[in-house]
């Protein structure tokens, strides 16, 4: 029994050790020519602020929790099933933001994003008012009870599992709505639909 608690405490102090923040030096063994930053599975705790990625940052699987100030992606963001829970305003990221199966619960106003916003499978309960998404938005199985007056999604937007039961007054979704099986009581009175409702 003692020699099995010494092998639990010893892998929790080695687990513990391995974890480190990243710096420009370590940063250079994870990028590759095209400007991508690999951290997948990776045992960094945090990333450096103001870091500036010409490519796509990956940081999936890992224990990462805040994109911090001043973070330029010029790519794309991959962040699922990680422990990311909070950007930082005025973070960019020129592509899309994979989210699913993250711990993200709220999106700040001032962050910009290029392309489609994943938080599918996350605890996300708040948007932005006025938010835009220049692309889909997925709000699949979160907690997620309403969207922000004036919404507007150049993609489509899917609601499936989520507890949204009632539209906005004023929302623009450009693509289709996938309500999912969600049932929606109250509609926007002013709707810009560019697609189709699917139950």
């Amino acid at each position: 029994m003692l020699r099995t608690c010494y092998f639990i405490l010893l892998a929790c102090l080695s687990t513990g050790s391995n974890a480190q923040s990243l710096d420009q030096f370590r940063i250079l063994n994870h990028l590759d020519n095209y400007g991508n930053l690999d951290l997948r599975n990776k045992p960094y705790t945090e990333l450096p602020s103001g870091l500036v990625i010409k490519g796509n940052l990956n940081i999936a699987k890992t224990v990462i929790e805040k994109l911090p100030e001043g973070i330029d992606i010029q790519g794309s963001l991959d962040a699922s099933n990680s422990e990311l829970r909070s950007v930082a305003k005025g973070v960019n990221i020129r592509g899309y933001a994979n989210l699913i199966g993250s711990k993200v619960t709220r999106w700040p106003n001032g962050v910009k994003v290029g392309g489609y916003i994943n938080f599918t499978d996350t605890p996300l309960a708040s948007l932005p008012p006025r938010f835009r998404v220049k692309g889909d938005l997925s709000v699949i199985r979160t907690p997620l009870e309403a969207l922000p007056e004036g919404i507007q999604v150049d993609g489509n937007l899917y609601i499936g599992g989520s507890k949204i039961t009632e539209f906005p007054e004023t929302m623009t979704v450009k693509g289709n709505i996938f309500l999912g099986g969600n049932r929606i009581s109250k509609w926007p009175t002013n709707l810009d639909l560019g697609g189709a409702i699917a139950p």
